[in-house]
């Protein structure tokens, strides 16, 4: 996948989850929410494996290459300046994604253990009627660990977005650059 696929396929999981934390929101029924519980527990166990995968590259070869070119090629500064840009924000990306990508698995964890009756072996009576104050704490539980969830695709999907951009904005700096045939370093011209 592309990164402009990528930052569309978080967007498309915020919006899904945002959905999904509405339901949440306006059930009341054990069952409904037992149910609700039930998909959200299915969902989570994919939510980190599609964004499994860091904005590419390596910053510090980047900038490797962008002191090379400001050093050996004069009159390619806005080429290097592209180079550092394109470092920084992938290096900048690829930290807001591994965070991400952290809140996207705490939020999986807290989701499997997300149910409306409670912890089967800290209750004496599993199968009791479940009250109202148990629905609504099962509720509030699953809109945070859908909030973590939705934070965590924010957080991928600007670090796909801000490479995404540093990327073209160096496409642009190079389209500046032409070669004559031959190639030879003599015939870069600005």
């Amino acid at each position: 996948m592309t990164t402009r696929e990528l930052a569309a396929l978080c967007e498309s999981r915020i919006n899904g989850l945002s959905r999904i934390r509405q339901a949440f929101e306006h059930s009341d029924a054990p069952e409904h929410v037992e149910g609700l519980l039930d998909d959200l527990r299915i969902a989570a166990a994919e939510w980190d494996t599609a964004v499994g995968r860091p904005p590419d590259g390596d910053p510090v070869a980047l900038r490797v290459g962008a002191r090379t070119v400001r050093d050996g090629v004069p009159g390619f500064g806005a080429v290097a300046d592209a180079l550092e840009s394109y470092a920084s924000a992938l290096e900048s990306g690829q930290a807001r994604h591994g965070a991400g990508l952290a809140q996207l698995r705490a939020a999986r964890q807290r989701a499997a253990g997300l149910t409306v009756a409670g912890d089967a072996d800290a209750d004496a009576d599993a199968d009791a009627d479940v009250g109202p104050g148990r629905t609504e704490a099962a509720s509030s539980a699953a809109t945070a660990v859908l909030d973590v969830a939705c934070a965590g695709y924010a957080a991928c999907q600007d670090a796909y977005e801000a490479a995404r951009d540093a990327e073209e904005a160096l496409y642009a700096a190079l389209s500046y650059v032409r070669v004559r045939p031959s190639g030879h370093r003599s015939d870069l011209r600005v």
